[in-house]
């Protein structure tokens, strides 16, 4: 064996153990750890809150709880909601759930935007329709957005 294949094979050597020994040596955040699965489980507990609240809200509607009943029981679940979104309120958002949520205003409120120029369109009546299909269409539109005829 030569020098060079030994020097390559402690390298090895020396190397895989110290990849073996990384976790021993290595002090794990446990804090971040802790907050993390603090905070998914408020979120997943959040989530179960409002779906418990959506089937009450429908079964009511289906009658098949008396008003009474779905009172009390959505009185009790809105308390827990409140409960778990102020501890929720208390984790510090990240850089990147801020911009998420920037987003998820902004495209609400330009979905909005859409939806009221809709509705006033279609109060006014100056609502376009097609030749061919009867759908409607826009104004400075040339062709029909279901059909593909021109205008």
């Amino acid at each position: 064996m030569t020098v060079t294949s030994f020097l390559i094979v402690l390298f090895i050597f020396i190397l895989s153990g110290v990849i073996v020994m990384r976790p021993f040596l290595v002090e794990p955040d446990r804090k971040a750890q802790k907050h993390t699965g603090t905070y998914d489980s408020l979120l997943a507990e959040r989530e179960r809150i409002f779906s418990s609240i959506e089937e009450l809200d429908l079964d009511y509607e289906l009658s098949k709880i008396s008003a009474r009943e779905h009172t009390r029981n959505r009185d009790i679940l809105l308390s827990q909601a409140a409960k778990v979104l102020k501890k929720l309120d208390k984790y510090p958002q990240t850089g990147k759930s801020k911009k998420k949520a920037a987003a998820l205003v902004k495209s609400e409120d330009d979905l909005e935007k859409m939806i009221n120029a809709r509705r006033k369109e279609l109060k006014t009546g100056k609502a376009n329709f097609c030749s061919h299909c009867g759908k409607s269409v826009q104004e400075d539109g040339q062709f029909c957005s279901h059909c593909g005829e021109a205008l």
